[in-house]
């Protein structure tokens, strides 16, 4: 958040719902200190319970038609898509977002390639986030191909040297590599905000 990242994503697949909604809340009380959105993996009821901006979903997840008829207008639903039909259908389902990808080769995935992912993105009607082989060097073709949002792990965590993340250089590193990408962002695209 200190590097400039105005959302984040909380994706822990293997934590139980108490635990994982203690993660969430403390992550929602950093993400508000930084004025960035948390987006809660899947678990839509951690979501509302920590008061997440929204809820992110796997292509084979729940359908976002049964999120906002238990959650209202009260979160964001996005959804992992990776071609265009998954595209149309998440979007005819009621998504606020789609991420798309993997744009970029990623380990154990085939990539869509930024033709082909911009192709998808521009033919959505929501905003579209692309993911997937993500970094500072990649963000002004992206952005060229109108993408105006873009999820990383590697790009930022990828800079943690330690399994210590309290420790200050692994901080400083994470920091600084979220301040490249935020200004990749902005120059590519004017703004880089999620919906």
């Amino acid at each position: 958040m200190r590097g400039g990242a105005d959302a984040f994503l909380l994706r822990e697949k293997a934590l139980e719902g108490r635990a994982l909604l203690e993660l969430a809340t403390a992550a929602r009380t950093i993400t508000r200190a930084h004025g960035a959105k948390l987006l809660v993996s899947d678990r839509f009821d951690v979501a509302l319970a920590a008061e997440a901006d929204g809820v992110h979903l796997p292509e084979t997840g729940f359908d976002p038609r049964d999120v906002r008829a238990q959650s209202g207008k009260r979160l964001l639903i996005g959804r992992s898509v990776h071609d265009a039909g998954g595209a149309r259908k998440a979007g005819a389902a009621g998504a606020d977002y789609l991420m798309l990808g993997p744009v970029f080769s990623t380990p154990g995935k085939n990539p869509l390639g930024p033709g082909a992912a911009g192709e998808i993105a521009r033919a959505c009607s929501i905003p579209v986030t692309a993911v997937g082989g993500i970094d500072a060097t990649r963000v002004e073709e992206l952005g060229a191909l109108g993408f105006r949002s873009f999820a990383v792990i590697r790009a930022i965590a990828g800079n943690v040297t330690a399994t210590d993340t309290e420790n200050a250089e692994n901080a400083e590193n994470s920091r600084d590599a979220a301040r490249a990408l935020a200004t990749a962002i902005a120059r590519a695209t004017g703004r880089g905000e999620m919906p």
